[in-house]
């Protein structure tokens, strides 16, 4: 099948940063249409892949796939590798070290001003359609987008894409209580989530006391372990999150706007979808689709349907 993008990887500054990612350009002449995909939480690079600490790639190129898929369909897309990950700078690293701990030096702050960069820099880009630029906000990057939505005129629209409508405390809660519950069923299960998730496994067991250290204010969450290791946690981003609730932010979204769900999602369940939608229409917003994929999990991958 002959190609029907090209893709190129581009740069663009946020604040003192560097940030650097892939533009996905159809074919034919310009300018094109776009859609801004902005990644969640973790650290992740321009496809979609979540980087461990010590660089190693967990493959779910996401953004990839929706990128080559857009660009069949005649539309630009653009998303980058987030700070402190992969080619963008951020944090004590060089550009193209491993993350480490991305949070250390990252927050639901330089989250929002990266993403307005980005905006910034499509809607001034020769090859873009500065009227037709679209921002898809993906898992935790849906609340990044209603936060930015709140600071630019530059989208015509947007995409919530298997976004959070909870507090943060409560949904955190049932996020920990799943890792918690899948390690408890057997030595087996402990002994998997240990080797592959150890970080998510500690700070499941420890989160209540993570939740009110930042209610205090504090940054960091220390423990020592059996081994005697001291680790940290940065709490930055969760006192963030408590300060700007994340069902309260979908008011600023006054666009046309798609809430796209997974009805298989457990990571998110598919309540929330329909919750984000009727918070938007009660805000005012009176373009608002619901889209829900039958069969479809958090990262929209096909599941067994009965």
């Amino acid at each position: 099948m002959a190609s029907t993008h090209t893709r190129t990887e581009v740069s663009f500054p946020s604040g003192e940063e560097v940030l650097v990612g892939d533009l996905v350009l159809p074919d034919g002449p310009g300018p094109h249409p776009v859609v801004l995909s902005v990644a969640g939480t973790g650290p992740q690079d321009r496809y979609g892949n979540q980087v461990l600490p010590d660089g190693t790639i967990d493959p779910h190129p996401r953004h990839r796939w929706v990128g080559e898929r857009l660009a069949a369909a005649g539309i630009a897309q653009m998303c980058w590798d987030k700070r402190g990950v992969g080619a963008s700078t951020g944090g004590d690293r060089a550009a193209g070290d491993p993350p480490g701990d991305r949070d250390a030096h990252a927050n639901v702050e330089t989250d929002v001003v990266d993403l307005l960069a980005a905006v910034d820099f499509l809607a001034s880009h020769e090859q873009i359609d500065p009227r037709r630029v679209v921002v898809m906000g993906t898992s935790a990057g849906a609340h990044f987008t209603c936060r930015a939505a709140a600071r630019t005129d530059v989208p015509a629209g947007y995409v919530l894409w298997g976004g959070v409508h909870q507090e943060i405390d409560e949904f955190a809660a049932y996020i920990y209580a799943l890792i918690r519950s899948w390690a408890a069923r057997g030595d087996a299960e402990r002994e998997a989530m240990e080797a592959n998730k150890p970080g998510a496994l500690a700070t499941a067991d420890r989160w209540p006391a993570m939740l009110e250290a930042a209610r205090r204010g504090e940054t960091t969450f220390e423990w020592t372990d059996e081994d005697g290791e001291l680790h940290t946690r940065y709490l930055t981003r969760t006192i963030q999150e408590l300060e700007h609730a994340y069902p309260e932010q979908f008011a600023n979204v006054t666009r046309p706007v798609m809430v796209i769900h997974g009805d298989r999602d457990i990571n998110v369940p598919v309540q929330q979808a329909h919750d984000s939608a009727a918070a938007l229409r009660a805000a005012g917003n009176d373009d608002v689709t619901l889209l829900i994929v039958r069969g479809a999990d958090h990262g929209m991958h096909a599941i067994a349907v009965d």
